[in-house]
């Protein structure tokens, strides 16, 4: 009778129609049993809504368990008070740790809702933030600038030989046909909260994530194929074997003949990286230089010493290209990286109150959601919490 109340009172959850009073019924039921028992009704649960779904891993979930059991800290809110860890209490926060990391994972991992589902409570912030879109500028040869996101599809302007053609959220650059062999150069910058995606000359494919530019000329005539990246941009290139393409940044360049890949040069991170998705890329810096098989990552310093080193691992590469996807994927990372990630898409400024925790923290969040829905399921998982104040977002300890 008790499991039948449990089921109904997690499927009230996941409608998003749990009560503050059930809320409160659900905890109560939930520390009156074994953490095995009731991880194995959650994932019946689980695998009966879907078909095919992901198994559930139960070893997994019961190791994030056990962290928030060692913890002494306070980590769900009750009307009226707040519920803090202690040695009576701890299965209780474990089990509401279970509903937030297990039960929201879920839908959003299985169902792939376009919304982050959370318990029915009052927004905690004062204003909220609309996630970013399909947003660029491009400046031509001359110094024009044409604001991408506000332009009508059709032929923007005629570059050398090419024609620069905007279709729907993209942009494309044609041969105009002319005998032409003028070459110039574009530049596709997108804002903070902006992405946009370009066919170069050649048909190759580029991506341009929030605070990108990228510099390439309008035709490639000579014997290479180059190209500028500042930010991040993920690329699938046209194989030419006589034409290598090559993308530079600050602290390296990329040679490929036809392949896809990710590079992020942003200049607030620490390293720039190279991801490769298929193909093979050989990155060099200065006189040292690496070759990556699929699944592999470069990494190279930004710092401003010469000759720095290239370190290759094997990494999620589902991670790395989330964004062009429409997602953010954490595998483990910590809160600071993951800020700057939110700073860029939606276009706000991140300040921390006091020392931010080091925790790894993983999650599968939709891009498309408002920045509320994020921080709120930050908030569920973590043992942080924000405030919104205009255009800043506080980390509070």
């Amino acid at each position: 009778m008790q499991k039948d109340a449990i089921r109904y009172l997690i499927g009230q959850y996941m409608n998003d129609e749990l009560t503050a009073q059930q809320q409160a019924e659900l905890l109560q039921l939930l520390g009156q049993h074994e953490e095995r028992e009731l991880i194995e009704m959650l994932r019946e649960m689980m695998e009966a809504e879907s078909v095919g779904a992901t198994a559930v891993d139960a070893d997994a979930m019961q190791a994030s368990l056990q962290r928030v059991l060692s913890a002494d800290k306070p980590v769900a809110e009750m009307p009226g008070r707040v519920l803090t860890i202690s040695r009576r209490w701890r299965w209780v926060a474990a089990a509401a740790c279970l509903l937030a990391v297990g039960i929201t994972g879920y839908v959003l991992l299985n169902k792939k809702s376009t919304t982050v589902p959370v318990a029915a409570t009052s927004n905690p912030y004062k204003n909220d933030v609309q996630p970013g879109g399909q947003k660029a500028m491009l400046t031509l040869a001359d110094g024009k600038q044409i604001v991408l996101d506000s332009a009508g599809n059709g032929l923007l302007a005629q570059q050398g030989n090419a024609q620069v053609v905007k279709e729907g959220a993209g942009l494309k650059y044609q041969s105009a046909g002319s005998g032409r062999s003028d070459v110039t150069y574009n530049t596709l910058s997108t804002p903070r909260g902006g992405e946009y995606k370009l066919i170069l000359p050649d048909g190759s494919k580029v991506w341009l994530n929030s605070a990108s530019t990228l510099r390439y000329p309008t035709a490639f005539t000579g014997s290479t194929r180059e190209v500028a990246l500042e930010g991040e941009g993920y690329f699938e290139v046209t194989k030419l074997a006589a034409k290598p393409f090559r993308v530079i940044t600050k602290t390296q360049f990329i040679e490929v003949l036809g392949t896809h890949f990710n590079v992020n040069a942003y200049s607030d991170e620490a390293a720039t990286k190279t991801t490769l998705l298929e193909g093979k890329v050989k990155v060099m810096n200065d006189e040292r230089s690496a070759i990556l098989k699929p699944g592999e990552q470069a990494s190279v310093s930004q710092s401003s010493q010469k000759s720095q080193p290239i370190t290759v691992q094997t990494v999620d590469v589902e991670e790395t290209v989330a964004w062009t996807n429409g997602q953010f994927i954490f595998r483990e990372q910590r809160i600071e990286s993951i800020m700057k990630q939110i700073s860029r898409w939606y276009n706000v400024e991140v300040a921390f109150a006091g020392k931010p925790t080091q925790e790894g923290f993983t999650a599968t969040i939709p891009r498309s959601v408002p920045v509320s829905k994020v921080l709120r399921y930050l908030e569920l998982t973590t043992l942080v919490h924000f405030k919104i104040d205009g255009n800043r977002i506080t980390v509070l300890p």
